[in-house]
């Protein structure tokens, strides 16, 4: 079972790889997982670490708890991985993990709120533009913490979709898949982020 010790390790800029072997398809991994290979494991964690961390952590805005939702994704995914039907549906199914951990950090944050005990310092939101890739241009990264701003304004399911859409690049249907809805409430709350964005656009008033 994966611990945070572990995950500091394989998340680590050292250690982390997208595609250790490429040759091994999800599927492959997922059937050697079942099978109790220990290596596998870390294999499909090593393969999707890097994704459900970035999505976590744009999500989130917050790299601690887009660390801790990493650590509960997979735990979360190994434990019940018995139950992915199509193997070769590894990654969207354990993005539809990570989702659901994120709303469940939301309504804790909440809750944490409601009842005077948040406010930590590490609770601090991490703005889109800091979230940017290092190449961005600076009139960019400007664009970007505006448009964080206005996107906070939304409800987070709203928000979430809008991210996986637009940020993450997910299909319409992977979206879906991802928030756990149905295509038209998916095309529902893009359409409200778009709004958001498209004001943004055509008034640009700040």
């Amino acid at each position: 079972m994966l611990d945070r010790a572990t995950v500091s390790i394989l998340v680590s800029p050292s250690s982390i790889t997208t595609s250790p072997r490429a040759s091994d398809a999800d599927a492959t991994l997922v059937d050697a997982v079942l099978a109790g290979d220990r290596r596998a494991e870390e294999m499909l964690y090593r393969r999707h670490a890097p994704s459900v961390l970035r999505l976590a952590t744009r999500l989130l805005r917050s790299n601690e708890d887009a660390l801790d939702v990493l650590q509960d994704a997979f735990v979360t995914a190994f434990e019940d991985l018995g139950a992915l039907r199509d193997k070769d549906a590894f990654r969207p199914w354990l993005h539809r993990v990570t989702v659901r951990l994120v709303h469940r950090r939301f309504r804790k944050r909440k809750l944490l709120s409601m009842l005077g005990l948040g406010g930590r310092r590490d609770d601090v939101a991490v703005p889109l533009d800091e979230l940017a890739d290092e190449k961005v241009s600076q009139e960019s990264r400007i664009e970007l913490r505006w448009l964080d701003r206005k996107l906070t304004t939304l409800d987070d399911k709203t928000r979430i979709a809008w991210m996986l859409r637009h940020v993450e690049g997910l299909s319409l249907e992977e979206t879906a898949d991802a928030c756990e809805c149905s295509l038209a409430t998916a095309k529902r709350r893009i359409a409200a982020g778009e709004t958001v964005v498209r004001t943004h656009l055509e008034g640009g008033a700040r």
